[in-house]
């Protein structure tokens, strides 16, 4: 290993402790402003950090917070492979067939400004109180996001390297999975972090309004007798596993994009 590459290791150590360090004294800041909060507000109006600490250590305890999270990452799971899956491959389908496309835009621009909690209600009496709405719900929010941005990624393709794999024989699979798709890589991951918090809101808000099991559930079942503390655990646990998701995506995104000069350096 050279100097260079010696000396770059280095900064990048001293990167990621100096944002670790960072993340440590943000989060001690943050819960000491809660605590504070806390004791100012009264804890029937804000739950204390330590209150919540113990319900949740009661929840896992007890095995509880395990199958409510199971039932909530359930939906949002499969309504973001839902979203996804439609929100990629319509992109790739319209990238052919631009007047398709300035036809379909504005329809697709217009739904997107559609309330999509205000559907609930329609949806429940479609579907009735169960799964299907809350799928609905969540693939909903995670299409339209995913959608924006592949369709900004197929759009800023690089017609360069589309003709000269055209120029190179290159047929219509091969160039959708050696140009098209590495270019379109980072606008993916975009959307996938930005839909992806947006899925477990939504399964969330649907178990609000028809669920009877699930975080949501429990959130709401707690603000319903006043159980303060229950519903900041809820939210806690809720934060906790859209965070866990974040990094799962992050690592899948460093990997995927390793190839690109950019990437590698920011590292």
């Amino acid at each position: 290993m050279t100097a260079a590459n010696l000396d770059r290791k280095a900064e990048g150590d001293d990167g990621r402790l100096s944002i670790a360090l960072g993340r440590l004294v943000l989060t001690l800041v943050l819960l000491g402003a809660w605590e504070l909060g806390a004791r100012s507000l009264g804890r029937l109006f804000l739950a204390a950090p330590s209150d919540v600490a113990v319900r949740i250590f009661d929840l896992v305890r007890t095995g509880a917070v395990f199958e409510q999270a199971y039932v909530t990452l359930s939906v949002s799971l499969i309504g973001f492979s839902i979203g996804t899956f439609f929100g990629v491959l319509l992109p790739l389908f319209l990238r052919r067939r631009p007047r398709l496309t300035q036809a379909v835009e504005p329809f697709i621009s217009a739904a997107m400004g559609i309330p999509k909690f205000a559907l609930a209600p329609l949806l429940i009496l479609w579907f009735g109180i169960g799964l299907k709405p809350k799928l609905v719900i969540v693939s909903l929010m995670v299409f339209f996001v995913v959608f924006v941005t592949v369709f900004a990624g197929v759009r800023s393709i690089d017609r360069k390297l589309v003709n000269m794999a055209r120029v190179l024989s290159a047929d219509d699979w091969t160039l959708s999975r050696k140009v098209v798709w590495p270019s379109i890589l980072p606008f993916f991951f975009t959307g996938v972090k930005v839909s992806l918090p947006r899925a477990l809101s939504a399964a969330l808000v649907g178990e609000f309004l028809v669920g009877s099991e699930g975080l949501g559930h429990y959130i709401e079942q707690s603000r319903q007798i006043n159980d303060t503390t229950g519903v900041f655990a809820g939210i806690v646990v809720a934060t906790l596993l859209v965070l866990m998701a974040n990094m799962i995506v992050e690592v899948a995104e460093r990997r995927a994009l390793a190839w690109r000069a950019v990437d590698r350096d920011m590292r």
